[in-house]
C-alpha cells in the first residue's frame, strides 16, 4: 500500500516545509507588499486546503478574504477596485484545467497571483504566476495525503510571510510521528467498534471546516463509502436525521466551547441509534474522542488543521481494505478526465 509510505512521510515534510520554502516565499514579489483583498482559488483538496488557511489569512493580514472555485472565479472575478488584491491558486497537481485558466485570468486581471503547487513544472507553474513549489516529492497515487497536509500548511507559510511572522516545525517532527501511527491505530479502533458504516458525516469550523471537508473527501474518493463534510453549526440544523443505525457522525475540535457542542450532539444523537466520534485537539476530554496523540501548537492554533485529517487518511484505507478497494486507486480512477476536470492521461506510445 503506497499510500501509506506517503502518509508516514508528513512528519518529516511537515516540520522541514516552513525552513524549505522560507527563501523563496522571500523572493516573491506579490508578497512584498500586504495585501487589502485575498483571493483563494481551488477545487477539491486544494480548497479544503485553502478553506483550512482562510483565518490565519484574515487574522495575520487583515484582509478581506474570500474564497472561489475556479468555475465561479473565470465567470464572476473580482472586480478590480483600489485594493491591492491577491490571488492564491492552489492545485497540487498543477495539471487541473480551471485553476490553471483561474490563474491566467487573474493576471490578465493586474492582480497579483500566486500558484501554489507540487509540480514546478506543471501547466500552473507555467502561467505566469509566482510560483511556490512544495518540497514533498512524488506522489504517485491518485488520492493525496501529503500533499494535501503540505498544501495547507505552505498556506499558512504564506500567510505567516504576509503577516511578517515567523513559523518553525522542527520541534514538531516527533509529535507528529505519534499522530500518525496513533491515528493508524485510532483508525483501525474505529473500523473494529462500528464496521464499515452506511454514511460518514464529518463537521469542523473554522479552520477545521477544511479539515472535515477533506477527511470525507479521503473516505469517499479512497473506500467508495458516502461521506459528507459540514460546518459543526450548520450540521446541528438538520444534517444529522440523514443518518441512520448505521452511520458515523465524526466532529473536529479545537476549543473547549466545540468540543462542548460536539459532545452535547453526542449524546443527544447515540441515543436514537447513530454512532458519533470526536477528533479532540482541545484538550478538554469527552467520551467520544478518538484516541490521537496530537502536537502542541498553541502559539498558532489555526496550524491543528494542518494535521487533523491524518487519522481520517488512514480511516479512508482500514475502510476500503475492509470492502475489497485498493487504496492507492481512486474509487472510479478515470472519472476526472471523463468529467474534464483534469487532462487525461498520457497514453503509452506504441512500439515502432
Amino acid at each position: 500500500m503506497q499510500i501509506g509510505a506517503y502518509i508516514r512521510e508528513q512528519p518529516t515534510i511537515l516540520a522541514g516545509l516552513p525552513s524549505k520554502v522560507a527563501a523563496n516565499l522571500a523572493r516573491l514579489a506579490s508578497l512584498q507588499e500586504k495585501p487589502e483583498r485575498i483571493v483563494l482559488v481551488g477545487t477539491g483538496s486544494s480548497m479544503n486546503a485553502l478553506l483550512s488557511a482562510a483565518d490565519a489569512f484574515e487574522a495575520l493580514t487583515g484582509a478581506t478574504v474570500i474564497a472561489k472555485e475556479p468555475e465561479a472565479f473565470l465567470r464572476r472575478p473580482p472586480i478590480p477596485n483600489n485594493q491591492r488584491t491577491l490571488v492564491v491558486v492552489a492545485s497540487q497537481s498543477g495539471t487541473s484545467l480551471t485553476p490553471v485558466e483561474a490563474a491566467r485570468r487573474s493576471l490578465a486581471t493586474g492582480f497579483a497571483t500566486i500558484a501554489l503547487t507540487g509540480d514546478g513544472e506543471s501547466a500552473l507553474a507555467k502561467t505566469g504566476a509566482d510560483v511556490l513549489a512544495m518540497p514533498i516529492g512524488a506522489e504517485t497515487v491518485g488520492p493525496k495525503t501529503k500533499g494535501y497536509t503540505a498544501t495547507v500548511l505552505s498556506l499558512f507559510a504564506i500567510a505567516a510571510a504576509l503577516g511578517g511572522r515567523g513559523l518553525d516545525l522542527a520541534a514538531l517532527a516527533k509529535p507528529l510521528e505519534a499522530t500518525v501511527e496513533t491515528g493508524r491505530a485510532a483508525a483501525k479502533a474505529l473500523l473494529a467498534r462500528y464496521g464499515v458504516p452506511d454514511y460518514i458525516l464529518f463537521a469542523g469550523q473554522s479552520q477545521h471546516l477544511g479539515a472535515a471537508l477533506e477527511s470525507g473527501l479521503k473516505v469517499a474518493e479512497i473506500s467508495g463509502v458516502p461521506t459528507a463534510g459540514f460546518d459543526t453549526e450548520e450540521a446541528l440544523h438538520g444534517h444529522s436525521y440523514g443518518t441512520t443505525a448505521r452511520s458515523l457522525v465524526i466532529v473536529i475540535v479545537q476549543s473547549e466551547a466545540e468540543a462542548k457542542v460536539a459532545a452535547t450532539l453526542g449524546e443527544a444523537l447515540t441515543p436514537l441509534g447513530p454512532r458519533l466520534a470526536i477528533a479532540n485537539l482541545s484538550g478538554h476530554v469527552t467520551r467520544f474522542d478518538i484516541d490521537v496523540d496530537w502536537p502542541k501548537a498553541p502559539e498558532y492554533d489555526w496550524l491543528a488543521a494542518t494535521w487533523a485529517p491524518i487519522p481520517f487518511q488512514w480511516y479512508a484505507c482500514e475502510l476500503a481494505v475492509a470492502r475489497g478497494v485498493d487504496p492507492d486507486k481512486m474509487i472510479y480512477p478515470d472519472l476526472g478526465a471523463k468529467l474534464n476536470v483534469r487532462p487525461p492521461k498520457a497514453q503509452p506510445k506504441p512500439a515502432a
